[in-house]
């Protein structure tokens, strides 16, 4: 009895088709704030194929292919920038196992404050006028003199930084399908499973 599992949620990556969303694919003479993501994508997956007895469930089932899906778009229709996103999806594939396998996220975030304050006081006492008291002046000598300046510039800046690694050794992982699946973006799909790999293992043992 074989199962399929489809590893959705521990790859959930969603590739976007980049070319901008017009009547014939290709990009819009449209003004770029008015431009708009094309609505149709292709979802980038792992799917593992798991083999089980008919009386067992769980530990006892074992993996008998897994697939990839990756994407990349094309920026163009030459047999070049056909041929270069097709290298560049398959690398999404491949690292899409890579991720699922073994992926590191390291996160920082750093909060720097700086306030700085400044105030200027003026005053201008009339002779014979000058007392504990409040200074008196006319409207006109009040007009002409700024009595106190004050300034006060405060910058708060938040960084925030996520990166993410991973690193494996893929065997025995053949490249299965090429297809276009959009306007301008193409879809790679790798596979391993048990053939493969026992064809593998024996041209190893061949090539010594």
């Amino acid at each position: 009895m074989k199962h399929t599992l489809t590893a959705v949620a521990l790859v959930s990556l969603l590739a976007a088709c980049s070319s901008m969303k017009t009547g014939n694919g290709t990009n819009s003479s449209d003004p770029i704030a008015n431009q708009k993501l094309s609505t149709s994508f292709t979802s980038e997956n792992i799917k593992i194929e798991t083999k089980c007895s008919w009386f067992s469930f769980g530990r006892n089932c074992k993996i008998v292919a897994i697939e990839s899906i990756g994407t990349s778009p094309s920026f163009g229709n030459t047999a070049n920038n056909m041929r270069n996103a097709l290298t560049r999806a398959e690398m999404r594939a491949t690292a899409n196992v890579s991720e699922f396998l073994n992926k590191e996220i390291t996160t920082n975030r750093v909060n720097n404050t700086i306030a700085k304050n400044i105030e200027k006081a003026t005053d201008k006492v009339k002779a014979g006028k000058a007392d504990d008291k409040a200074v008196e002046m006319t409207d006109k000598e009040a007009n002409n003199i700024s009595l106190r300046e004050n300034t006060n510039d405060t910058v708060v800046q938040l960084t925030e930084t996520i990166q993410t690694s991973s690193r494996a050794i893929l065997k025995g992982f053949v490249k299965v399908k090429e297809e276009v699946v959009g306007v301008q973006e193409v879809s790679v799909t790798i596979r391993w499973d048990l053939d493969s790999e026992d064809a593998r293992k024996q041209l190893a043992l061949k090539m010594k």
